[in-house]
């Protein structure tokens, strides 16, 4: 039984996908509620599966022209899995609401694409081989690439043209490595790449798949085409974009070289990696701080979050596993943070307009009238301005962001303080001050930027016109959906147990994965 949850889990997206397809025009609130929630149970079938047995498990799966595909559901791919589960529920239920009431308009192909989307981040946490993972990646990037071009206006497809530009080439780089590897080695199985890795050729091979994949999540600065294609793709594609597809390719890129190879990670390549890290987190966070625009503080705040992760990666060649734990529960805790703050973002936004009736104006003329008329969510219009008083317009979103702010803080009772804390220990013990300076930094430069959403929410609207007017509280579904999601990161702080548990299955140093 537990083979087929991972295949199930698969299908279950990809049958809705089908079922999805458009006829006359986009799928409604009938048809994709159900897809969502049975898409949604069965990739949480997948993680409760591997926990209840307690340890890795192998899937073997058919495939075309005779081959066979393995899989490796351990710690890594299980806690992946499980972001995925709450994220992609959670973002698929914001969908529907928004189709229900008819607050965005809805391209017809945009869950059929989701849903394929969601299939492939199912499995690609799951690859235990290059050719498979790159596959995997191929199908998550372009369905990325092409949601994010369905605002239908001219900055959304340029923003998907330039993800597509960067995906087909880290894919290039990606695939001639690839193809190196396999020459010089005969394998593409992770396991088995150390055996076979003797002379140049294999080197030059995993260096360009490094650099493919470092292109592929990315850190800076590797990065340029991040922030448009987050910030600007449809309010319900962005928080999968940010919170759960950029961890697809680092999840390759742990799997190959910390379970993978182990052994051929030399200091100065881990250092590296860390540095890269530094450098995002710093890039990021000048970049949040320097945003005018909501969404795109919050896309910045991707960046700086991943260089976070990217920290972890001395400690983990060293054995340290408080810095495995770490890595898995801020990689799972940000998701959910991060989902939850770019859905209240919409529901402040739209109130804000509605509160601000010449800020929305000037930002419909800036974006043009024909792409405000289609999708209210357009450039120029989601401005920190706006979130004047959102407090008491929007209590209920604004909590959400509280929650979202303090796990990317790293402050209790979040799964953001769990992971931070375990960072600092194995810093600490393995004597990296400049890791913990690092880290620490990261911390203060979180606040700054964070204060920049939370403050406004609090002091009255500049506008006197609409200081003196009467304020009415809005909550809609969308509101506690971004709630649940930012809640999710409290849970994790508050019960860690269970996740911490769940990531040591197959960690590096066990023998496993």
């Amino acid at each position: 039984m537990s083979a087929l949850v991972l295949p199930v889990a698969v299908v279950v997206p990809l049958v809705g996908a089908l079922v999805c397809l458009p006829r006359r025009g986009p799928a409604g609130p009938g048809v994709t509620g159900p897809v969502v929630l049975l898409a949604g149970l069965a990739t949480a079938w997948v993680p409760l599966t591997v926990a209840r047995g307690g340890q890795v498990v192998t899937a073997q799966v058919a495939a075309p022209l005779g081959m066979e595909l393995t899989f490796v559901l351990d710690g890594l791919a299980a806690t992946m899995i499980a972001a995925l589960a709450v994220v992609g529920t959670g973002i698929g239920a914001f969908g529907i609401v928004e189709d229900r009431g008819d607050l965005a308009a809805r391209h017809r192909w945009h869950w059929p694409l989701l849903l394929t989307m969601w299939a492939g981040l199912v499995a690609l946490p799951a690859a235990a081989d290059l050719l498979t993972a790159y596959v995997l990646l191929e199908v998550v990037g372009l369905c990325g690439a092409v949601l994010v071009t369905h605002r239908g206006d001219r900055d959304g497809i340029l923003a998907g043209t330039r993800y597509l530009v960067a995906e087909l080439l880290a894919s290039l780089t990606m695939l001639t490595g690839i193809a190196l590897v396999w020459a010089a080695t005969g394998t593409v199985v992770f396991t088995e790449l150390a055996e076979g890795v003797t002379g140049p050729l294999p080197g030059v091979g995993l260096a360009l798949i490094t650099v493919g994949l470092l292109l592929k999540v990315p850190l800076a600065p590797l990065h340029l085409w991040l922030g448009a294609a987050h910030s600007l793709a449809p309010r319900a594609v962005s928080p999968l974009l940010s919170a759960i597809m950029v961890k697809g390719a680092f999840t390759v890129l742990v799997r190959l070289w910390f379970l993978g190879m182990p052994d051929l990670l030399r200091p100065s390549a881990v250092d590296l990696l860390a540095g890269l890290g530094v450098l995002a987190v710093v890039w990021g966070s000048v970049t949040a701080l320097t945003s005018p625009d909501l969404k795109r503080l919050i896309a910045a705040s991707t960046l700086a979050q991943l260089g976070l992760l990217a920290l972890a990666a001395p400690m983990i060649r060293a054995g340290a596993g408080e810095a495995w734990v770490a890595l898995i529960v801020l990689a799972v805790s940000h998701a959910a943070a991060k989902a939850g703050l770019l859905a209240a973002a919409p529901a402040l936004v739209d109130a804000g307009r509605r509160a601000h009736p010449r800020a929305g104006q000037r930002g419909r003329s800036e974006a043009g009238d024909t792409a405000a008329t289609r999708d209210p969510d357009v450039a120029s219009v989601p401005t920190l301005a706006l979130l004047d008083g959102a407090a008491a317009r929007r209590p209920v979103a604004m909590l959400a962001v509280g929650l979202a702010a303090l796990n990317l803080l790293g402050l209790p009772p979040t799964g953001g303080f769990v992971g931070k804390w375990y960072l600092l220990l194995s810093a600490i013990d393995a004597r990296a001050w400049w890791i913990v300076a690092a880290v620490t930094l990261a911390t203060l430069l979180t606040g700054a930027y964070l204060l920049r959403l939370v403050v406004p929410a609090f002091r009255p609207p500049r506008d006197e016109s609409v200081r003196d007017g009467p304020v009415t509280a809005e909550i809609d579904a969308r509101d506690w959906i971004a709630l649940g999601l930012a809640g999710v990161a409290v849970v994790i702080g508050l019960v860690p147990g269970p996740l911490i548990e769940l990531a040591g299955l197959g960690a590096p140093g066990t023998g496993g994965g």
